[in-house]
């Protein structure tokens, strides 16, 4: 049996979400068994899963290895991370191309699994990512470590309280800004998102306004200036595929690899956020050599 007391940073979240990041994410059908089956007990009684932790709480695992699930240690791949900012309850990275925000596999590389190598488990909360970019998009990443952080960053974020901005080189020529809307669809075999510009049910509605920043017209591509108003997986990238201009390096969406370009050209460039303070990645290294030349890189 092991026994764990909640602390204030470990409250204010539902008992089965911290029963599986304690466990290292075990099927939630385990946890609803063992639930069910008394084998997880808030306080000494049996609970529903969404029961709310508070501190002072006592959360009992009766676990038995050869018949229940066996917690495998985290153990991730160490690396380095360019930190932005970093105070007690956040660290802002600006995640370099091919690196996934969070792992998708167990103890795969990822922004969270180096955190976790640097901060464990203070408190009982390893360092979460509270937005997420694609493993060849880069830029900014918000990540918590703690609690109460990640509840004020998340919230801020689903009630379209933080804006986001990125850069994003496009095939062809655009003259001027345009706010696009519609609604997205992703296929979940393909993993591709594709743009219903009626919207109507189908769909989760997306907003994205993109404003040009500069057009080299023997190349035929445009430096942009993306805001996105909704938060949807590949939003950016389906929005400028249906408009005919694709990102340059993003062939999944249409997209042409130019200049030794190996992936999309897409860069969260700058977050603000509603108390004041906002934060920018530099965007240069981002881009290939082979294009410093081509567009004035921010």
């Amino acid at each position: 049996m092991q026994e764990i007391k909640i602390t204030q940073n470990q409250a204010g979240q539902r008992l089965d979400k911290f029963v599986a990041r304690h466990l290292n994410k075990p099927p939630a059908s385990f946890i609803h068994k063992a639930l069910r089956k008394r084998n997880i007990t808030l306080n000494g009684k049996r609970v529903e899963g969404g029961a709310m932790l508070v501190e002072g709480d006592v959360v009992r695992l009766y676990l038995k290895d050869d018949k229940s699930f066996k917690a495998t240690p985290k153990a991730y791949p160490k690396g380095e991370l360019d930190v932005i900012f970093e105070d007690e309850g956040m660290v802002v990275v600006n995640k370099p191309a091919n690196l996934l925000t969070q792992p998708d596999a167990p103890n795969a590389d990822s922004v969270t699994g180096r955190l976790y190598n640097i901060y464990g488990e203070a408190g009982g909360f390893a360092p979460v990512a509270v937005n997420r970019l694609d493993k060849n998009t880069t830029g900014i990443v918000l990540c918590a470590k703690n609690l109460p952080t990640a509840q004020a960053l998340s919230r801020w974020i689903r009630d379209g309280q933080v804006s986001k901005l990125y850069l994003g080189v496009a095939h062809g020529y655009v003259p001027q800004e345009i706010k696009l809307g519609g609604a997205i669809v992703k296929d979940e075999e393909t993993n591709i998102s594709r743009i219903l510009m009626e919207g109507g049910d189908e769909g989760k509605v997306v907003s994205t306004t993109i404003t040009p920043i500069k057009y080299d017209k023997d190349k035929g591509i445009t430096l942009l200036q993306i805001q996105l108003h909704t938060g949807r997986s590949h939003q950016i990238r389906a929005h400028l595929q249906s408009i005919g201009h694709p990102l340059v390096g993003d062939v999944k969406y249409g997209g042409q690899r130019l200049y030794g370009t190996k992936r999309q050209l897409l860069h969260a460039w700058q977050i603000h956020l509603p108390d004041g303070r906002s934060f920018t990645a530099p965007a240069q290294p981002a881009i290939p050599r082979s294009m410093w030349g081509l567009l004035p890189i921010p």
